[in-house]
C-alpha cells in the first residue's frame, strides 16, 4: 500500500495561494499562523481494470482505493486528481474516474488490442477550507488496464482520385460513391483491410468519420502518418492490385502489392431465400467508376430473417457464402449467410470476399 507523505503545512495567509510541493523530503511551508497537520492517508491500486468486464453503459471505473489523510482541522475537504503517465485526470473521492476517458487514453498510448497495459499513477489531493489549501501527493504506483475488445467494426473509409467516383467527396451521403469502406473479419475487428486496383500517380487517403477530415491517414516524407495536418496523398509506385491494411492494435498502415489471382465481374447479385435464390436478381451497384471495380453496394430492407449469398455475373459459377452476420468473409460455395430482419447498407469486396451489413 502506497503511503501519502506526511506533511505539516502552515495555513496560508492569502486565499489565492495553493502550495504545490515538488520535493516531498523537504516540504515547503510558511511559518506564520496556525499549523494544520495532515497525515497517515493511503492510496493503492484497485486491481486489474478489464474493460471487457465493465458494463458498456458505466460512466465511472474504480482505479484506486483512497484513505483520506487525517487533519486536525475538519473544515478542510479534499479534491483529488490522478496522474497517469504524467497526464492529469479528475478523480472522485472513492477512487473512481471517467471510464471513457481512461479507455480512450490507454488506447491512444498503446492501440486497441485487448492486452494488459501498465500505467504509472500518482494521486494528488488538494486539501482546502475555501480560504487556504495544501497539496499532498501520493507515492507513484502502477495500475493495469485491459481495453475492451472492439464490439462492432470501427469503420474507416478510402477516398481519393482513384477511389469510387474519384470526387474526394467525404460527406456521409457519399458512402458507396466517393467513400469506400475498409473491411474487417468477424473474429477480429481491430484489423481493417481493403484490396483493389490502384493506378500510379493518383492519390487517396483514409478517413474515419464521413464529413470530417480530422482523423485521417496520409503520407509525409515517404511514410504513412496519422492525423498530420501536413500530410499529402498516398500513392502507389506502379499500376496494379494492392492490399491496404490498417492495424488498430499497433496503429500501423501498410500498402502492399496483392499477388493472388483477381477476377473481374460485370455484375453482382444477392440471391437468397427472400427472392427464390435467383443469382441474376437483386443486383448490387458497383462503387468504383474511375478504376476497375471490385466493390459493390446495395441498400436493402428485409422484412423477416432470411439467408443469401453473393453471386457474380448472373450465375452460380462464382459465388461467395459465409456463416457469420453482419460481418464476415465469403468463400466459393460457402455457407448461406444468415441475415436478420432489418434495413442495411450492404457492402462487398469481391477480391477479399469480405462483406458487411451496416444497420441503417
Amino acid at each position: 500500500m502506497k503511503k501519502f507523505l506526511y506533511i505539516a503545512a502552515a495555513a496560508l495567509l492569502l486565499a489565492s495561494c495553493t502550495e504545490d510541493f515538488k520535493d516531498w523530503a523537504e516540504p515547503q511551508s510558511t511559518p506564520q499562523g496556525e499549523i494544520i497537520t495532515f497525515g497517515n492517508g493511503s492510496v493503492s491500486p484497485a486491481g486489474v481494470i478489464d474493460f471487457a468486464e465493465v458494463p458498456a453503459d458505466a460512466e465511472l471505473v474504480k482505479v484506486c482505493n483512497i484513505t483520506l489523510p487525517s487533519s486536525n482541522d475538519t473544515t478542510y475537504t479534499p479534491v483529488y486528481t490522478i496522474f497517469l503517465n504524467g497526464e492529469e485526470f479528475p478523480l472522485n473521492n472513492d477512487g473512481t474516474m471517467d471510464a471513457a476517458a481512461l479507455q480512450n487514453y490507454v488506447t491512444s498510448l498503446f492501440g486497441k488490442a485487448p492486452e494488459p497495459r501498465v500505467l504509472t499513477a500518482q494521486v494528488k489531493c488538494v486539501m482546502s477550507n475555501g480560504v487556504t489549501a495544501t497539496t499532498i501527493m501520493s507515492d507513484p504506483f502502477e495500475i493495469t488496464v485491459v481495453p475492451a475488445p472492439i464490439a462492432v467494426p470501427d469503420l474507416w473509409y478510402l477516398v481519393g482520385s482513384c477511389i469510387g467516383d474519384g470526387s474526394w467527396g467525404n460527406d456521409p451521403a457519399n458512402v458507396g460513391t466517393a467513400l469506400i469502406p475498409m473491411y474487417t473479419e468477424a473474429e477480429d475487428f481491430s484489423v481493417l483491410t481493403y484490396a483493389g486496383y490502384f493506378p500510379a500517380g493518383q492519390g487517396f487517403k483514409l478517413i474515419h468519420q464521413p464529413g470530417n477530415w480530422d482523423e485521417q491517414w496520409g503520407m509525409k516524407d515517404g511514410a504513412y502518418v496519422k492525423n498530420d495536418g501536413g500530410s499529402g496523398n498516398i500513392e502507389v509506385a506502379a499500376d496494379g492490385y494492392y492490399l491496404v491494411t490498417y492495424d488498430m492494435n499497433t496503429e500501423t498502415l501498410t500498402v502492399e502489392p496483392y499477388t493472388d489471382a483477381v477476377g473481374v465481374h460485370s455484375m453482382m447479385g444477392m440471391p437468397g431465400g427472400y427472392q427464390d435464390w435467383n443469382p441474376g436478381g437483386t443486383l448490387m451497384t458497383p462503387m468504383s467508376t474511375v478504376v476497375e471495380n471490385h466493390d459493390w453496394m446495395a441498400v436493402m430492407t428485409f422484412e423477416e430473417n432470411t439467408e443469401l449469398k453473393f453471386a457474380a455475373d448472373g450465375g452460380w459459377a462464382v459465388n461467395w457464402g459465409g456463416p457469420t452476420f453482419p460481418v464476415g468473409v465469403g468463400v466459393q460455395n460457402g455457407a448461406n449467410i444468415p441475415v436478420e430482419a432489418g434495413s442495411y447498407r450492404i457492402v462487398f469486396n469481391d477480391i477479399l470476399g469480405k462483406y458487411y451489413f451496416i444497420m441503417m
